[in-house]
């Protein structure tokens, strides 16, 4: 009986359809989801858009002093994001730097060189220690210098402190899910922008201070003692509807500082 001949398996031909390059999807710098339908940045660029397009936004919460990028407000009215100009300015004045060495320094030059006993028990100074002296004399005078020209230019600053209306209002429009997705974004994401986020954790889901700092100290860096100050005093009566309040909305009643009120629908 003859045997059935092998089957032989012919390449496949390629195939002449492309497939879908997946696009890639680059978040703004210090993106973070906050809490269901609020999100926080730093300010988006053109190559963040596609990825901002899924999100959905309804509204921008938008805490700088300048007016918001052409190329962003064009994305906003093709997408019919309804943007909260806040006009706050960064904060100065709270982070002058300290030089807590600076007494160390001044006694390593010899500032407060000791005298050297000879045998006969006359008290002399070595020609050695007599230069560092001096040395550490004029290292003296121009650190004095410099610490006043310093302490000058920093009087001549404008003193900028967190504005408490704009952070009032700004948290009222947290308190009304009818502005969600929402998107908070600053320059950078990170002090205006933490202040707000800081302030909604403490005051919209009672969150201990200690786990607030340790979330704006994450984005913000070391910097940032008079944002903390303010974030700690800051006890705003805030105006919402229980209708359209947010699911994370923790509080303590006891403070009474969230009014409800009946707002038109």
């Amino acid at each position: 009986m003859a045997s059935s001949p092998p089957s032989v398996s012919l390449p496949l031909e390629p195939s002449t359809t492309e497939m879908p390059t997946p696009s890639v999807q680059i978040p703004p710098l210090s993106f973070a989801l906050v809490s269901t339908g609020v999100y926080r940045s730093g300010c988006p660029m053109p190559l963040n858009f596609p990825f901002l397009a899924k999100l959905h936004l309804k509204s921008i919460i938008y805490l700088a002093d300048q007016d918001l990028p052409t190329d962003l407000q064009r994305f906003v009215a093709e997408n019919n994001i309804q943007v909260f100009h806040f006009r706050v300015q960064q904060v100065r004045g709270d982070n002058i730097a300290t030089d807590d060495n600076a007494d160390e320094i001044l006694t390593e030059n010899g500032v407060d060189g000791a005298p050297i006993v000879n045998d006969d028990g006359n008290t002399t100074v070595s020609r050695r220690s007599s230069a560092i002296s001096r040395r550490g004399s004029a290292a003296a005078l121009l650190f004095e210098e410099e610490k006043e020209r310093k302490e000058k230019k920093e009087k001549e600053k404008e003193k900028v402190e967190n504005d408490p209306v704009s952070m009032r209002l700004a948290l009222e429009l947290l308190l009304d899910n009818r502005n969600f997705p929402v998107l908070i974004h600053s320059n950078k994401g990170k002090h205006r922008s933490g202040v707000l986020v800081a302030c909604m954790r403490k005051l919209l889901q009672n969150w201990a201070f200690g786990s607030v700092k340790l979330e704006y100290y994450y984005f913000a860096g070391e910097k940032g003692k008079a944002d903390v100050e303010f974030i700690e005093k800051f006890e705003p009566t805030l105006n919402y509807d229980e209708r359209w309040a947010p699911s994370w909305l923790r509080y303590s009643p006891e403070e009474g500082k969230l009014i409800k009120v009946d707002k038109d629908g």
